[in-house]
């Protein structure tokens, strides 16, 4: 390329964003502690991986390597305070509840429903457990443990039934068997997200293990047996999930002037200006896996022309691109 063309770069930014409805994630194949995985998640993308539903929790499973049996980072950790959460992960600030007299009682993480009063109990008790779905709550006669019926929902149903006022509580109560104690999907949660996201879905094992903190303060997903997550001590090294965009992404305009004519749309030329700009990165250190393209707009071209002239002294005009 001669001196004819000189190209100017002007650093707009990072460019990057993050949502809840459609996190990206990332599968990084290197095993570090849990504090090491949120520190690298964090510098180059948001945060560990923060999970809303079973959409989620089959992404994260599809991105692990397949030939990878163990378990990957995800960003829950042990928290502060304990709340009694809806297995659905719906926010809890505003929440209707309505417990017997006496409950909670402190005998378990997993409330049921008994003659349209909730109760406390052993998540590990086997009896019926209550569904919703589009056709609205469904009474299952079979009895498991919660977790084993919370499974059962989200893969026939929906999830465990959320009860949001004293309507819906008298409309589950007219379906209920009397003398039977029913789950519902109210469980005792001590966890919390790195990035503070406030949602509690959660996928345990098992919820009873879950509650009890000791060394093992960090959530770890499998990639077996459904996705299903386990406590470990935080300092296991192990692989992890990001999500967020890649921080390292930068968008950088170009302002490019030529003397002559100049088809700057033409492949080649921009081929040829892109191997410029990265023996002009190499010589000032930057990473040398650092990849650069072409960015085009609606129209499918990557230069526009300005439409200001500039007349010089000699009454030659410089067209600006």
């Amino acid at each position: 390329m001669d001196g004819s063309l000189f190209v100017l770069l002007l650093l707009s930014g990072l460019f990057w964003s993050s949502s809840a409805l459609s996190r990206p994630y990332h599968y990084i194949n290197t095993a570090m502690s849990w504090p090491e995985a949120q520190s690298y998640c964090r510098e180059r993308f948001t945060d560990l991986a923060t999970v809303d539903s079973m959409d989620d929790v089959n992404r994260l499973v599809n991105i692990v390597d397949a030939g990878y049996s163990g378990s990957v980072w995800i960003g829950l950790k042990w928290g502060t305070q304990n709340r009694w959460s809806w297995s659905n992960g719906e926010n809890t600030t505003s929440q209707y509840y309505n417990w017997d007299s006496g409950q909670p009682s402190g005998d378990g993480y997993c409330a049921t429903t008994y003659g349209g009063v909730w109760h406390d109990g052993s998540c590990d008790w086997n009896t019926y457990f209550l569904c919703y779905g589009n056709s609205g709550y469904i009474l299952v006669q079979s009895t498991k443990a919660w977790s084993d019926a919370q499974s059962y929902c989200r893969q026939h149903y929906t999830d465990l039934a959320t009860i949001h006022n004293s309507s819906e509580n008298n409309q589950i109560n007219n379906i209920l068997l009397s003398g039977h104690y029913v789950w519902i999907g109210l469980f005792k949660d001590s966890w919390q997200w790195s990035d503070q996201w406030n949602l509690t879905f959660r996928h345990w094992v098992q919820v009873h293990s879950s509650m009890s903190s000791g060394t093992a303060n960090c959530a770890g997903m499998s990639r077996s047996n459904s996705g299903r997550w386990s406590q470990y001590s935080c300092d296991v090294k192990q692989p992890f999930i990001c999500y967020g965009d890649d921080k390292r992404k930068q968008i950088v305009r170009l302002k490019v002037t030529c003397k002559g004519k100049c088809a700057l749309n033409d492949p080649s030329l921009q081929t040829a200006i892109l191997n410029e700009i990265n023996e002009k990165l190499k010589n000032m250190m930057l990473e040398s896996d650092s990849k650069i393209s072409w960015r085009k707009g609606k129209d499918g071209e990557v230069f526009h022309q300005e439409n200001n002239h500039m007349v010089n002294l000699d009454n030659k005009c410089n067209r600006h691109l």
